[in-house]
């Protein structure tokens, strides 16, 4: 930083990676899109032909949209995070101190996956900072434990979206680690109510392996040459010496290139907003069934007089003006659109609410009366089968958060000074809908039908595991140690079952009071 110029400052402050700078008006689409809210609809409602600006703005006012964008973001978050995360007992209490509190405002380690998986859900990518709000004395490399208490020490993640990851750099001759990456971060200049003016400022923050530093803009304002002359600042700086970016970046699945990452809605969005266009079409035209056209022949008005007036008011104040014809029969009448036009809207708004849903394949959870309602009542076997669809999905996607999570633990650790000598964190490897109570209804039927003991352990072993998301090793062992007794003490069928010895006769007495043999 020594040898930087003012020059090369404001090439690093501008610069950003080339394969980022054509998705910028992309990313803020999507974001917007997701995001929602009533200043979406004045960039995202298109005029059509012969409109105008009155009828727009009209239209503009009365637009409304269920934001499926988010719905299909909320719905993956359910299924995600619906079976438990196991995290191992036995990690280091650093680890376990920052699950408790992970996020800024204190939340848990699960409200940070969730965060970082919706902003990769949107974006494809997302940066995840792993900070803490001390620093070390000058010279040591670690904050030590009594430090650590003496100056109330806390570790905490935040997530930067894919559109505020500017630029970064891997290492390419090691393990693919970050060598380097630039965020945008914004600040708000309030803390003095009276002097500060409140705007929001524009930062840049790099972090490397062994420090960071903070960019802020700077435009002069006076007169002459130098009036509106930028200047990039270096606001503060500090080493961490953790000898790796303290920065993890999550990916919305596990793909192999570097810098680009489909998101979940790259396409989904594009199709909300057609849905909102069309609905939005579908308004104009009931509005105009509503209140038809007037049309009034030339020859039938009266300028200046007082029946002319009324005809404009009952017209509600629009007319429209034809020729009939000499000799003619000249009589004012309403026109409307043809309601068969509202039929072909439906018809497409249905037809594209569909295809979101069933591009990830979650088309059971709408049925075709509830299509443009957004209420999930399709039938539970509907969703048992099109949610095989959705496995495939959901599985990488927790393997990537596996991946980022148990990296998020190494980087805690690399702030005491210490290393993570295992992976911490699992998560689940199937998403099926299969419940614990249908769990002990299969077991009990396998039990009944005497199926063979490695059936039965295999399917105990399933149950143990829903039971009992987050066991550590020995005692999973354990467990399935007393599943292999437990079989073997119960090898014999019970009575009933296929293979079953038939029971001893017993007599009873008839109705004469004879006795007669039967089995029971």
């Amino acid at each position: 930083m020594t040898n930087t110029t003012e020059t090369d400052l404001l090439a690093f402050y501008d610069r950003r990676h080339p394969e980022y700078l054509g998705r910028v008006s992309h990313w803020a689409f999507l974001a917007a899109t997701y995001r929602g809210g009533r200043e979406w609809f004045a960039s995202n409602i298109f005029r059509y032909h012969k409109e105008g600006d009155k009828e727009y703005e009209n239209r503009i006012a009365r637009a409304y949209r269920f934001n499926h964008t988010r719905e299909v973001v909320e719905l993956v978050q359910k299924y995600l995070f619906k079976a438990p995360v196991a995290r191992s007992n036995t990690a280091p209490e650093e680890v376990k101190q920052f699950w408790k509190r992970a996020t800024i405002a204190g939340q848990g380690i699960e409200q940070l996956m969730r965060s970082a998986s919706t902003s990769n859900s949107i974006g494809g990518r997302c940066a995840i900072v792993i900070d803490n709000n001390y620093t070390p004395p000058e010279g040591a490399t670690a904050v030590s434990v009594a430090e650590a208490k003496k100056q109330k020490l806390r570790i905490y993640g935040y997530v930067v979206g894919a559109e505020d990851v500017l630029d970064y750099a891997w290492d390419e001759d090691g393990d693919l680690g970050l060598l380097w990456i630039k965020l945008r971060e914004y600040k708000r200049k309030d803390a003095d109510p009276f002097n500060d003016d409140g705007e929001v400022a524009e930062r840049v923050r790099l972090w490397t392996r062994d420090a960071w530093y903070l960019f802020e803009e700077e435009i002069t304002i006076g007169k002459g040459k130098r009036k509106g002359e930028r200047k990039v600042n270096l606001i503060d700086a500090g080493e961490h010496n953790l000898g790796k970016v303290p920065v993890v970046l999550s990916d919305h699945i596990t793909v192999e290139d570097p810098y680009l990452v489909p998101g979940l809605i790259d396409d989904i969005a594009y199709l909300d907003r057609s849905v909102a266009n069309y609905l939005s079409n579908l308004d104009a035209i009931i509005q105009d069934q509503t209140f038809s056209q007037l049309v009034i022949p030339a020859q039938s008005l009266l300028p200046g007089s007082d029946p002319y007036q009324q005809l404009l008011e009952a017209s509600t104040k629009r007319v429209f003006v034809y020729d009939a014809g000499m000799g003619a029969a000249a009589r004012p009448e309403y026109i409307s659109p043809d309601p068969k036009q509202a039929g072909v809207i439906l018809q497409a708004v249905n037809k594209i609410i569909n295809e979101i849903y069933h591009t990830i394949g979650l088309a059971g959870e709408r049925t075709k009366e509830d299509n443009s309602v957004g209420i999930d009542n399709s039938s539970g076997v509907a969703k048992a089968y099109d949610f095989e669809r959705v496995n495939s999905l959901l599985l990488s996607k927790a393997q990537a958060c596996e991946k980022v999570e148990n990296a998020i633990a190494e980087i805690v650790m690399l702030w005491h000074g210490k290393t993570l000598e295992e992976p911490v964190v699992t998560y689940p490897t199937t998403f099926d809908v299969v419940g614990l109570n249908d769990e002990l209804i299969t077991a009990e039927a396998l039990s009944k039908l005497a199926a063979p003991k490695e059936t039965r352990r295999l399917q105990m072993r399933q149950l143990v595991t829903k039971l009992f998301p987050q066991l550590d090793d020995e005692t999973r062992k354990k467990l399935e140690g007393d599943i292999e007794e437990w079989l073997e003490e119960s090898d014999l069928p019970p009575p009933g079952a296929p293979g079953s010895q038939p029971a001893r006769p017993t007599a009873a007495p008839s109705r004469q009071g004879q006795v007669t043999r039967t089995t029971t």
